[in-house]
């Protein structure tokens, strides 16, 4: 039987560099191929596809009599390793159980978990011959650290679909993550009017009517309702940049704008935000005109009590841990966001080792204890599925 220690399978995974930007995940994904192809069944299967930019997506299926699914989704990437790091970004064992690397908690671990999983069924099959009652899938995406590309291009394929329990494995600090706010991007550029410095009635201050706009949007964002579960939405401009020299009236700023909302507010109801703020900052300098472009669209993706999922995934906890387990809302954005955003299923969360506080960090790590839960909550979870 192939090896499902799911320490040492973090370790070798960790050990392959797969950074986006960067090496992006070619190298992983060729490796994780030979390894499940290796253990599959007969009756598995194992597909590889790309994205329109060539990147690689991964899927591995133990079919079941029904076209029930559970689906363990994976991002392969991880973030550049930059600077700042004491130890060895491609793994390093440190002291107490912890694991030191690039990906180690984000998301290595929580992959090499599931993968576990997954290959503990898939040697059963071999063993007994015996069909599960449901299907099990394990699924490695690219470009989570980027556009999510990879998640859209399994949508696009059919992998996963409305009616999937869909779970990533993102770090959650050893709880249920269920939810999402919605992640806008806009561009906002303010259109003013050039003139001399000593003379600036004569022009039209783009950088000042920007700080106008920018004021308006947060006060305006202040006012939006809070959501019980995901909390308030908040707003961030994240880059600016406007002007020529210092003796010149600016005839041009343009700003990124970061907005995380909550529901029941979406892309045209934040548009319209931030084309009021607009509105305000004209009537302060008259002849402002502002240019307002969306770069990014993400829905917010609402806590769901009633999901399947979630009560079976509250049921393996408690088997595994033998506590209770705690469920909240995710603060980022993530694979299963987007699945859910795009298709409408109610089934999506995230429970994986790690935490966050650590993921994009140097001398990023993962305690070894917490990946040995989480592998174990998977197997409970998996073998109570496939046997219902």
């Amino acid at each position: 039987m192939q090896n499902t220690d799911a320490v040492a399978w973090t370790k070798k995974l960790v050990g392959i560099e797969s950074t986006n930007p960067g090496k992006e995940e070619h190298e992983i994904a060729g490796f994780l191929e030979q390894e499940i192809k290796a253990a599959l069944p007969e009756c598995g299967e194992l597909k590889k596809d790309y994205t329109k930019d060539g990147r690689p997506v991964l899927m591995a299926v133990l079919p079941g009599e029904t076209k029930e699914e559970l689906v363990f989704i994976c991002h392969m990437d991880t973030v550049p390793v930059a600077g700042g790091w004491t130890k060895n970004p491609l793994g390093e064992d440190g002291k107490d159980g912890r694991f030191f690397g690039r990906g180690s908690c984000d998301m290595k671990s929580g992959l090499a978990s599931a993968l576990c999983a997954f290959l503990e069924a898939a040697a059963q099959r071999k063993d007994t011959g015996k069909v599960p009652e449901r299907t099990l899938k394990w699924i490695g995406t690219c470009d989570e650290e980027g556009d999510m590309t990879g998640a859209e291009r399994v949508i696009e394929l059919g992998w996963v679909t409305k009616d999937s329990l869909v779970m990533d494995t993102e770090p959650t600090d050893g709880e249920i993550q269920t939810a999402h706010k919605g992640r806008y991007w806009f561009e906002v550029t303010m259109h003013g009017k050039a003139a001399h410095a000593s003379r600036p009635e004569q022009g039209m201050d783009a950088i000042a009517g920007m700080a106008y706009l920018l004021a308006s949007a947060r006060n305006r964002m202040k006012k939006l309702k809070e959501d019980p579960f995901l909390g308030k939405s908040t707003i961030v401009f994240g880059e600016i940049q406007g002007g020529v020299h210092p003796y010149q009236v600016p005839a041009e700023c343009k700003v990124s704008v970061d907005m995380r909302v909550v529901p029941p507010y979406h892309i045209g109801d934040v548009k319209a935000l931030l084309e009021a703020a607009a509105e305000d900052a004209a009537k302060e300098i008259p002849g402002l005109q502002a240019e307002i472009k969306v770069t990014g669209n993400r829905p917010p993706i609402a806590h769901h009590e009633d999901a399947k999922l979630l009560a079976c995934l509250k049921a393996a906890v408690e088997a595994a841990t033998g506590k209770a387990s705690v469920v909240s809302a995710f603060p980022g954005y993530t694979d299963t966001a987007v699945i859910a955003g795009m298709t409408g299923n109610c089934n999506c969360l995230s429970y994986g080792p790690g935490t966050l506080a650590m993921a994009h960090k140097a001398d990023e790590y993962v305690d070894e204890a917490d990946i040995r839960r989480c592998q174990k909550v998977y197997e409970v979870l998996v073998e109570r599925w496939l046997w219902a």
